[in-house]
Parts: structure tokens; C-alpha cells; sequence
């Protein structure tokens, strides 16, 4: 996505006017159905498979609480899959309702996305995420990380989300998705790596009365346990191999700093190899996305 940037003095941008606010649209079926067509092509090719746990526990018209991890492009279309034809409204960054002469905002509207502002407290939107599950009796899907996993391992995740869980009382559902990282990493600048498969788990975390008899610190300790992943270790565990020649592109947007003699900002990700320009240092990332040392020791390996 490009984005435009337009410099202006501060006092400027605080005397902008604030973009008035409109309530959450329940998604047609019509929207859904649209959708849920473009999913099954966006998805071809990625081999996706889904298992479900513990769904029985939750009614097929209960509004819910989905949390998702994130990791690429990708993630709206795995979730899609696998709730269709429930209508669920989608927490989005509001940048993304901007464009086409407020084409873009009708769009992301009637689809069902809710706007926020990523980073900062924003009361509207636990307004507008009430509004759903009370009155429009959808469900929510909230990328709570808020941005793309960098490295493969989960992002910070919000302060006492169990204050957020205990306002709702819905049940809350886990969505993790795997190979995702894999096949389209950030570090790498989104190329995609066409042969590695996608596939997804969605787990109920807390049903209605647990959510209810569970502390606030325990709601919060579930949910960040629940966001405890690591794709390149998984990559291992399931013995992935990715042998695309430009796999370590980029890697050193991660790996800034030489693990041999601790120079910064020297290192570069090409090919196959990271290879400190300070020293001269080189890895390989193996096909199971492993570090090993072309030369002398591998300081680190994962």
C-alpha cells in the first residue's frame, strides 16, 4: 500500500476538523456472500485447511469476540473462511477509509469494518464494539497486536485486556493462523512465497460464564498466552522447508546487529545469506529457517 505523506505545522493539524463519527453497519448478506466468493480465489493456491475447538460451546448466531494474530494480507481472507456466513464486524486502522472520493470509507463501511485509531486510547471504538455485540447482535474480529508480526513472534498485546472482556461478557475466540508468516513475511517486503501452505486453528478461549467467573488478570494472562507463537520455530517443529532463493532478503531489518562482533546497522539480507559488512560475517538461513555460520562458530541459530 503507498502512502502519501503531506507535512504541516502542528497547531494546523490539531485545528483539523474531527471526522464525524457514524455507527458500526451490520454487514448484508449480500456483502458476505461478495466476500466469501473472493476469498475462495484470493485463497487459491495456499492449500488452506481449518480446524475448529471447542465451537460447540458457542451458538452459531452468538455474537463473539475473535481475536486474530497478524501476519500478512492474508488474514482477512483465513478469517472469512472460517466464520462465513456469520456477520462479524472488523476492527480496521482508519487509514484504510480514505481514497476514491469516500468510495473506500462506504466500502469498508458495508463490509462491516469499524475505524480506529491504532496505537492511542480510543473510547469511540469500545463504544462502537458494544453497539455490535448489544444492539446489532454481530460479532467482532479484532487484531488486538495491531500490526503485521515483524519477526514471526506476537507483538505487544494492550494492557488488561480482561477489563475489555469482562465489559462485553461475549465469548472470545482465537484465531492463529500458520504458514501465513512464512509465505508472506514483512521483513522480506511481502514477497510471496508461492508453495508454502496456509492453515488455521480456531479456539474458543472463554465461553460466557467463564468470562464471568475468571478474574480480570486471568482473562489477560489467557489471552497472552494464547498469543505466545514463534513461526520460525514452528517452521522447524513441522520440518517446512522454504528454499526460495531470495528467502533472507531483508533479514537484516530484524537482525540489525552482528552476533559476532556486535557492529549495528552492518548487516544485509540478500539471497540466501546475511552477512555482516563490518567483519564479514555470513549466515545462511537454512530452508528450515534456521541460522548457520558459512564460516567458524554459529553465535546464533534461531
Amino acid at each position: 500500500m503507498k502512502t502519501t505523506i503531506k507535512k504541516m505545522d502542528y497547531e494546523k493539524v490539531m485545528a483539523l476538523p474531527r471526522p464525524k463519527h457514524k455507527l458500526p453497519r451490520k454487514p448484508h448478506m449480500f456483502w458476505r456472500v461478495l466476500i466469501r466468493l473472493l476469498t475462495i480465489v484470493g485463497m487459491m493456491g495456499t492449500k488452506f485447511t481449518y480446524e475448529t475447538e471447542g465451537f460447540e460451546k458457542i451458538g452459531k448466531d452468538e455474537p463473539c469476540l475473535f481475536l486474530m494474530n497478524h501476519t500478512c494480507f492474508q488474514d482477512m481472507e483465513v478469517a472469512h473462511r472460517i466464520l462465513f456466513p456469520r456477520p462479524i464486524q472488523i476492527v480496521a486502522s482508519n487509514d484504510g477509509f480514505l481514497g476514491l472520493f469516500g468510495l473506500m470509507e462506504w466500502v469498508m463501511r458495508q463490509i462491516g469494518c469499524i475505524p480506529t485509531q491504532k496505537y492511542v486510547s480510543d473510547l469511540r471504538l469500545v463504544q462502537d464494539m458494544e453497539y455490535c455485540f448489544k444492539t446489532l447482535k454481530t460479532s467482532v474480529l479484532m487484531y488486538p497486536e495491531a500490526c503485521y508480526s515483524f519477526d514471526g513472534t506476537a507483538t505487544t498485546l494492550p494492557a488488561k485486556m480482561g477489563i475489555l472482556l469482562k465489559k462485553y461478557g461475549v465469548p472470545v475466540v482465537m484465531i492463529e493462523t500458520f504458514g501465513a508468516f512464512g509465505r508472506n513475511p514483512l521483513y522480506n517486503e511481502l514477497k510471496i512465497r508461492k508453495h508454502v501452505p496456509i492453515t488455521a486453528k480456531a479456539t474458543v478461549l472463554f465461553t460466557k460464564e467463564e468470562i464471568k467467573e475468571k478474574s480480570v488478570r486471568e482473562l489477560t494472562e489467557g489471552v497472552e498466552n494464547a498469543f505466545g507463537f514463534d513461526h520460525f520455530r514452528w517452521q522447524k517443529a513441522q520440518n517446512l522447508h522454504i528454499d526460495q532463493p531470495f528467502r533472507a532478503d531483508g533479514l537484516h531489518r530484524i537482525l540489525y546487529k552482528c552476533a559476532a562482533c556486535g557492529a549495528e546497522n552492518q548487516m544485509e539480507g540478500r539471497g540466501t545469506h546475511i552477512t555482516c559488512k563490518h567483519c564479514g560475517k555470513s549466515y545462511e538461513l537454512t530452508t528450515l529457517g534456521q541460522l548457520k555460520a558459512t564460516q567458524g562458530e554459529t553465535e546464533i541459530s534461531h
